[in-house]
Formats: structure tokens, C-alpha cells, sequence
């Protein structure tokens, strides 16, 4: 009888919970707030990816400057 009592109460608990809505577990302004180091390390990432595009253009325009030097130096001969 006593496992069953705790099993009841134990269902009633986890479907109260479960039905919650959202709004009363989460501040809705809170919800939209980022937090400053995520928002910090986000910042970082987009600074990361343009420090890629970058290191991957200067190769492609040293090749570029030596195709080019090439095709100026064979056409003056």
C-alpha cells in the first residue's frame, strides 16, 4: 500500500510538472536576453571566420600575382 500511495504521488508530481506551461518556469524577458558571454563568444566566432576568409584570400592572390608576373614575363620575350 505504501509503494502504491508513492507511486501516485509520485505521477501526480511528474505530471504537474510536465503540464507547466512555460511562461511561469521562464521569465519571458530573460527569454530574450542573451547572456553577455555567450553574446562575447559569438562576437569571437564571427571574428574567427573572417580571420579564415581572409588567411584563404592571401594565398589565392599570391598564385594570382605569380600567374600573372609569368604571362607578363613570357609575352615581353
Amino acid at each position: 500500500m505504501k509503494s502504491l500511495s508513492s507511486l501516485i504521488a509520485v505521477i501526480v508530481l511528474a505530471s504537474g510538472l510536465f503540464l507547466t506551461p512555460v511562461s511561469t518556469l521562464a521569465n519571458e524577458d530573460s527569454a530574450n536576453k542573451v547572456h553577455p558571454a555567450i553574446q562575447e563568444a559569438n562576437e569571437h566566432r564571427e571574428k574567427e571566420k573572417r580571420r579564415k576568409r581572409y588567411l584563404l584570400l592571401f594565398p589565392a592572390a599570391v598564385v594570382g600575382i605569380t600567374v600573372a608576373l609569368i604571362v607578363v614575363t613570357r609575352r615581353r620575350k
